[in-house]
């Protein structure tokens, strides 16, 4: 830590003034502890006293030299406390510049060493903390921006049919005209339904203090109970669905629920987004660590690189458009995410030319087991 120009000169000053003092100090211990004098001045008094008793005198000198330089030293260290304390201050400016790394490290006393790594510490995390508030307000704005348009955009479309309807109060339009109009702004009101239940479960697996509510539950019987009910959506899109596990019952703790809203999100998006698709399938088997894997597979184009890193964001679709064409609301997957989390899994993307795979890996008892619901 480099010492300005008036730092040195007020050390400087102090060394010189205690210097002073220190040798009147020597002085005056050398001659008061005599019982008489032998000369008739103290100069000549301490002459003959470093003839007779040199020792002595050598040895308070070198303890008076080395008092001044211990207290040299802690004006030094002053000096670079208070260097110290000017930096510290500037560095509160600094809190949100990326290439600001804190205080050096180099250069500096002993003692203040600690202090510097203390000081940076508290810097670093104070700049991680402003970066990632700072986050969350775009984030914020970001969602605000998006739930807005994806809720004007359907409730454009019901007004304006609503309206034609409304204002045809001669009864001209056609039953057949007003049967389409009013199908359209249904559909619209259900795309917004859509969009708000999403986000309440969004916002509800998002907060910090999210609960489970841990319970056990056969794994295997919900992958095939979840490829019964989405049969008949499949079979619309010319889909075949199916459930396959290595066991015939995955014993597990977790929120039924909770686990049955994930695997219906990602077979939900395999049936919106899997262009081309011929198949779903559904499999679990039991690794050896006791956790259990999902996948749940498609043979649809394949996805992006680039857009496999964001498919968790929330609003993300890979369309790269904000249009409703697929009828998702861009937070399933987030969702899902959420809730894999709290259940102390992981999930991840692989997809290729022959297969795009949702692999979900689950523990089969809980990190820290809640209590069960019975």
């Amino acid at each position: 830590m480099k010492l300005r120009a008036a730092d040195w000169l007020l050390v400087f000053v102090k060394a010189i003034v205690s210097a002073l003092l220190f040798v009147l100090l020597g002085i005056g211990v050398i001659l008061v502890t005599q019982e008489q004098w032998h000369t008739v001045n103290w100069l000549k008094e301490l002459q003959w006293q470093y003839g007779h008793n040199q020792i002595v005198v050598i040895a308070l000198s070198a303890v008076v030299i080395g008092l001044w330089l211990r207290l040299v030293y802690y004006y030094f260290e002053q000096a670079q406390l208070s260097v110290l304390i000017d930096d510290v201050a500037e560095l509160r400016h600094h809190l949100l510049a990326v290439d600001v790394q804190g205080l050096p490290n180099r250069r500096v006393v002993r003692r203040l060493k600690p202090m510097i790594g203390n000081v940076n510490s508290l810097f670093e995390a104070a700049q991680t903390s402003m970066t990632e508030e700072r986050a969350i307000e775009r984030s914020k704005d970001e969602m605000i921006t998006n739930v807005s348009h994806d809720l004007r955009t359907p409730l454009t479309s019901i007004l304006g049919y609503l309206g034609l309807i409304k204002n045809d109060e001669t009864g001209t339009l056609p039953r057949e005209t007003m049967v389409k109009y009013t199908n359209t702004a249904f559909a619209k009101a259900e795309q917004m339904k859509s969009l708000v239940e999403d986000l309440f479960d969004y916002t509800q697996v998002a907060q910090v203090d999210f609960k489970l509510h841990w319970a056990p539950l056969d794994l295997s019987a919900m992958l095939n109970q979840l490829a019964v009910n989405f049969e008949l959506e499949a079979k619309q899109r010319n889909l075949v669905i199916s459930a396959v596990t290595n066991a015939d019952s995955i014993e597990m703790v977790g929120d039924p629920d909770r686990l049955a809203r994930v695997f219906m999100n990602l077979i939900s998006n395999g049936l919106k987004y899997g262009e081309g698709a011929t198949f779903i399938r559904l499999s679990a088997k039991v690794l050896a660590d006791n956790w259990v894997e999902v996948r749940v597979q498609n043979d649809g184009e394949r996805i992006p690189e680039e857009s496999i890193g964001r498919l968790f964001d929330r609003f993300y679709r890979v369309e790269g458009s904000r249009n409703l064409k697929t009828g998702g609301t861009g937070l399933g997957l987030a969702i899902v995410q959420g809730i894999v989390d709290a259940h102390g899994g992981n999930i991840h993307v692989e997809s290729d030319s022959e297969l795009t795979s949702f692999i979900v890996r689950l523990p089969l008892m809980p990190v820290e087991e809640g209590e069960l619901v019975e």
